[in-house]
């Protein structure tokens, strides 16, 4: 009698070996596409700061930006100050302030810069520099 219940040996080495390649094809995939998409959520974050800055800019009807932080990081330091028109940063944003996606604070500061002609721009600069960040060294500016 011949009995065909089981899986031969040949068969097993040839699934385990699809089963590999499949993994090892798929793993790298995988990661780069969480990479990316983290890279773009951190991205949008800093434009959603940016844009809300600039905004507050135009509700307060001020000459500037909100405050510089002293150590130029948005954290929790910098989300309890109070803004020259009375509200703190976390106020300005329905929800609170973002972080990048490693929970880590984005870089914020402002520099005036003059042209030929006499005319001063406004511009800040909103930056991810933490090195475990998939948008590590990106930036997003914002001008008046």
């Amino acid at each position: 009698m011949n009995n065909s219940a089981g899986f031969t040996l040949a068969e097993l080495v040839v699934t385990i070996v699809l089963v590999g390649i499949l993994t090892v094809t798929v793993i790298p995939t995988y990661n780069l596409l969480i990479n990316n998409s983290q890279s773009q959520i951190n991205i949008s974050n800093m434009h959603i700061i940016r844009d809300t800055f600039i905004q507050y800019h135009y509700d307060s009807e001020l000459d500037g930006f909100p405050t510089e932080p002293e150590n130029n990081l948005l954290d929790s330091t910098y989300r309890e100050i109070i803004l020259s028109d009375g509200r703190t940063p976390d106020m300005l944003f329905s929800g609170d302030l973002p972080y990048n996606t490693n929970n880590n604070p984005y870089t914020y500061y402002i520099e005036n810069d003059t042209s030929e002609h006499g005319w001063v721009t406004n511009r800040m600069v909103v930056t991810d520099l933490d090195p475990d960040s998939p948008s590590y060294e990106e930036y997003v500016i914002g001008e008046l």
